[in-house]
């Protein structure tokens, strides 16, 4: 058989460290959520953008499709909701198909 001694001290440490626990968590919430909606990436130089290892960056290796030469490569272009879209015309989510069988997927700006 087991004695428990309950006292209110206890429950008042344990609390506090719950309140602790729960406002460091809160802290680091809120420095991802600025992180995240006020960073200003500083602008990369040529040579800065570069370097380090290919596989770590993003890129897009088809550039304007309204360019030479992938703009003659261009076999339709379909909305996001499967209506064809003339290349003047593209801007929003669409489908690009490729006569090299290739599907570029993505959004356009102006």
């Amino acid at each position: 058989m087991a004695i428990i001694a309950e006292s209110n001290h206890s429950d008042e440490i344990c609390a506090e460290n719950i309140a602790i626990k729960v406002a460091e968590w809160i802290k680091k919430c809120e420095k991802t959520i600025d992180f995240v909606h006020n960073y200003e990436p500083s602008e990369l130089s040529v040579l800065e953008a570069l370097q380090g290892h290919p596989n770590l960056k993003i890129n897009d290796p088809y550039g304007n499709i309204s360019e030479v030469p992938l703009s003659k490569k261009v076999e339709s272009i379909e909305s996001h909701n499967g209506k064809s879209v003339s290349r003047m015309d593209i801007s929003g989510k669409a489908t690009v198909k490729l006569t090299t069988g290739e599907e570029l997927f993505g959004r356009w700006v102006e």
